[in-house]
């Protein structure tokens, strides 16, 4: 808040909504923001996520570390099942208000476009 007698304070008490309009981002630099925010949260239909790789994907011939990656990969897999089940326990809903989503962020598998779900592994260009 402006200092009583500021000319901020007089242009406040005369019209507040103006004021207050001035400190809104304006639309087209918030267009912007959103969609580059948009368009970097994007999954790609042949993108890699963590714990799993394609199958012609040859990072190396050692069976030691492929059996620790497919551990790892098995190990995502139970993590996201925790987490659905978690999800869908309504004694465990720790949500207010009327959006009421499952928590999916952390999952480690995506479908493509803007899922809100889905730890990539690297990006495919």
């Amino acid at each position: 808040m402006p200092e009583k007698g500021s000319t901020e304070y007089v242009e406040l008490s005369k019209n507040f909504q103006k004021v207050y309009l001035k400190t809104i981002t304006q639309k087209n630099d918030i267009l912007t923001n959103l969609t580059i925010i948009e368009v970097l949260s994007r999954h790609a239909s042949d993108e890699q996520y963590l714990g799993k790789r394609n199958d012609g994907d040859i990072w190396t011939s050692d069976s030691q570390p492929l059996e620790a990656f497919k551990r790892f990969g098995r190990k995502l897999a139970e993590i996201e099942v925790k987490l659905v089940e978690r999800n869908n326990d309504e004694s465990l809903r720790n949500r207010y208000g009327p959006v009421n989503m499952p928590y999916t962020l952390l999952y480690p598998s995506s479908e493509k476009g803007l899922t809100c779900r889905g730890i990539p592994n690297s990006i495919s260009i």
